[in-house]
């Protein structure tokens, strides 16, 4: 009578892999712990590295922070009342019923670091606080010391002329400038609003 048989790995087969397998238990351990090692570098790494960002941001700061009290051409009742911005001028250029604006702006000197550390894009809710009374505006561009908005629909055409009505301004400008059309100008110190006006 046949013996019986059992399917699986041969017996001999067994014999001669197992060497090689008790050879990976071994291993694996210590597999998982260079692993584990090399994981525990890569987070210290950054955590080293988020320590440095840190500390440079803070000593940045705290050099602007020295600035300020020993510069003699910085006038800090500019900035009162967390107001990082200054605008010297804003100038509006009408263009039939659109406008271009140019902004000319001095910031105190923690925000100055800041927008060095995180961009200009942090200034732009600041531009459109500005213009908060117009309908629609398009912030172009934002710089260091300037910035240039177009506005729609700023005037309305009525019987050939194009009619600028009051509108209010979210920060005071030392000298607000409107250009026409035809070159001329006219200007305003310390607004709060543009004026009622028309041109063609």
């Amino acid at each position: 009578m046949p013996s019986s048989f059992t399917p699986g790995i041969s017996g001999d087969f067994c014999f001669s892999y197992s060497p090689v397998l008790r050879g990976l238990d071994r291993s694996f351990p210590a597999f998982l712990s260079q692993e584990r090692n090399i994981s525990k570098e890569k987070d210290y790494s950054t955590g080293v590295m988020k320590a440095t960002a840190i500390l440079a941001i803070a000593l940045i700061i705290s050099a602007s922070l020295m600035a300020i009290k020993v510069s003699p051409g910085i006038d800090m009742d500019e900035f009162r009342e967390g107001k990082y911005i200054h605008l010297d001028r804003v100038t509006i250029e009408f263009d039939k019923t659109d406008a271009e604006v140019s902004i000319q702006y001095h910031l105190s000197p923690f925000a100055q670091t800041y927008m060095f550390l995180f961009g200009s894009r942090h200034l732009e809710p600041k531009i459109r606080e500005i213009f908060f009374d117009f309908d629609e505006i398009t912030v172009q561009e934002i710089g260091r010391t300037h910035a240039k908005v177009l506005v729609n629909d700023i005037s309305r055409q009525s019987n050939g002329y194009y009619l600028h009505d009051t509108r209010q301004l979210g920060i005071k400008p030392d000298t607000l400038t409107l250009v026409f059309p035809d070159g001329t100008q006219r200007n305003a110190e310390n607004a709060k609003e543009t004026p009622n006006t028309f041109y063609r």
